[in-house]
This record gives structure tokens, C-alpha cells and sequence, in this order.
């Protein structure tokens, strides 16, 4: 049953500032969208002209999201949290990684990437080498002593020994 208006409550009404009719408009959706067409180039005004937000909005919700500056059919350029996760891939079963060791793994490299800067980041897509470089010398080395660690605290094998034998069983000595 709809309320009753009094002229009590028509004065108040009037005398209130009206709301905003668009608040909390932007959904995750459109969060998408503003992040598809950041990395596809296009400026903040651009994006809040079309879906009819401002540009303060998107550059909100778009922080830290930059702009594809590279041709889609660019060949040269690896995405390198995916060619990382590749090798952390090939790092887990190398090592005998646990799932948990292996998302350690790959929020270290992440956040290695993350820390770069963009002319770093630019290199690093185009060099192979100087990815495998990045990844053995700065990256790889922290982590595997971190989960070689936890290891040792946990009663089991550091990763880089082999199991230990049983004590009934003893080493030929080497002449």
C-alpha cells in the first residue's frame, strides 16, 4: 500500500536537495569495458564518452592499466606473466614443486615484473635471453631458498638434495 502524502510531507520534499539518479552505475561490467578499451589505446575522455561516465571515473577504475602501444600482429613481443607462468610450470615439475610452492612461485613473479619499469618490461618482451637471464639470476634464486626453507621447517627434503636414504643403507665411497 503506497505511502500517503501529507502537505507535511510534500513541503520536506521540496525543500530536500534531489540525489543523484546515477549513483553506483558502474558495475563490473563496464569495469571491463573500461579496461578492454584502455589497453586497446584509447584516452580516459574517450572511454567515459562512451559509456557515458567521466573521465575521472575511468581513470579510477582503470589505474595501473596501460595502453597496448605494440600492433596485435607484433610477433616479437612475449606476454611475460604468461611466458613466466610457463616457466614456473616447467620449474615445479623440474623440482618436484607443490601446488602451493608453485603459487608462491608465480606471485614472486609477478610481483618482480610488477616492480619493473615500462622500458624494462619492454626489453624483457622482446629478449629471450635477457628474460632466462631475469628469471635464473634475480627471481628464481629468492624463491628457491624461501621454499627450501619452509622445507627444512617441515622435516622434508630442501629441493635441492635428493631424498635421504635410510639408515640401513650406506653410500659406496668413491675411490
Amino acid at each position: 500500500m503506497p505511502k500517503k502524502i501529507t502537505k507535511k510531507s510534500a513541503k520536506t520534499r521540496a525543500a530536500m536537495p534531489q540525489a543523484r539518479k546515477h549513483v553506483g552505475r558502474v558495475n563490473q561490467k563496464m569495469i571491463d569495458q573500461m579496461i578492454a578499451l584502455r589497453r586497446q589505446g584509447f584516452t580516459h575522455a574517450d572511454i567515459g564518452h562512451r559509456l557515458d561516465v567521466s573521465p575521472r571515473t575511468v581513470r579510477r577504475h582503470t589505474e595501473g592499466v596501460s595502453p597496448q602501444l605494440v600492433h596485435a600482429e607484433d610477433q616479437t613481443r612475449v606476454d611475460l606473466l604468461q611466458w613466466g607462468a610457463l616457466q614456473m610450470r616447467a620449474i615445479q615439475q623440474h623440482w618436484h614443486l607443490t601446488v602451493n610452492e608453485l603459487d608462491f612461485c608465480l606471485k614472486g613473479w609477478r610481483n618482480a615484473v610488477g616492480d619493473l619499469d615500462d622500458m624494462t618490461v619492454e626489453q624483457l618482451e622482446r629478449d629471450p635471453q635477457l628474460r632466462v637471464r631475469l628469471l635464473e639470476r634475480e627471481v628464481w634464486p629468492p624463491l628457491h631458498e624461501k621454499i627450501d626453507d619452509v622445507r627444512v621447517d617441515r622435516d622434508v627434503p630442501p629441493s635441492f638434495e635428493s631424498p635421504r636414504r635410510p639408515s640401513s643403507v650406506t653410500a659406496t665411497p668413491r675411490p
